[in-house]
């Protein structure tokens, strides 16, 4: 109940702050794994002031029998929405020069058991031809002190791992693309892929229909975190449909 005052009171900040912003916008997205049939959707509020100062408030959500399925308290086979998680990112921009920024920023997020603290810094550009690179390092520190296992299967221990993104973005009128490869790691600790490291692709195309709605579709490919019934690893997949609001 905490969490969801937090972001109620988050995304009320944001959309009543509208006569001091430059652009507040809306994101839905509804996903599905294939492989685990984990489906989950998520809703989140991003708003960027003329500053440069951003804020986000995001709740997402996991589907069990189905996107609008039911629950049932007494019957434990009726088990549709279930909060997942509450996220909430503050980043400010600075301008290198014309063409180079870099960004602190930190993401904070709540589930019901653990909160997870992620600072970072980014470095990006845009070059002549359109095409812009940002890269992120981002701590995830959780304050769970045993929410890990250890590969040497001595226990466990806390969340702290190191993680690398880098997203390469270009426009070709009203059609964007964009690629973000994503690497965690933490020594001797088990990342859910049976290794203390895991790699993580994500492909997306967006179309700009008008100035409010922008629609886009996701591929993912996920490491090693899919155990089939024989105790094989493999890769999940997943399948994104969302659009982005301008408010």
């Amino acid at each position: 109940m905490k969490a969801k005052s937090l972001l109620f009171t988050a995304i009320l900040a944001v959309t009543s702050a509208s006569t001091v912003a430059s652009e507040t916008k809306l994101d839905v997205r509804f996903g599905n794994n294939t492989n685990s049939d984990i489906k989950d959707s998520r809703v989140k509020f991003m708003h960027t002031f003329d500053s440069g100062f951003y804020f986000s408030a995001e709740a997402a959500q996991i589907h069990n029998d189905g996107y609008f399925a039911g629950n049932d308290s007494n019957d434990p086979d009726t088990n549709g929405l279930k909060a997942a998680a509450q996220e909430f990112e503050a980043t400010y921009k600075f301008q290198i020069n014309d063409d180079w920024f870099w960004s602190p920023g930190l993401v904070m997020v709540t589930a019901p058991n653990w909160t997870e603290y992620r600072p970072y810094l980014k470095l990006g550009t845009v070059f002549d031809n359109g095409l812009s690179v940002t890269s992120r390092y981002r701590y995830n520190w959780s304050n769970d002190a045993n929410g890990k296992n250890k590969l040497d299967g001595s226990g466990t221990t806390r969340g702290a791992s190191n993680q690398f993104d880098l997203w390469l973005s270009k426009s070709f009128g009203d059609v964007g693309l964009m690629y973000n490869p994503r690497y965690r790691f933490q020594d001797g600790v088990d990342q859910g892929t049976g290794r203390d490291d895991y790699w993580e692709h994500t492909v997306m195309v967006n179309y700009k229909l008008n100035e409010t709605w922008t629609p886009y579709m996701e591929l993912v490919s996920v490491d090693e975190t899919y155990v089939d019934e024989n105790g094989k690893r493999e890769n999940d997949y997943a399948i994104r449909l969302g659009f982005v609001m301008t408010l």
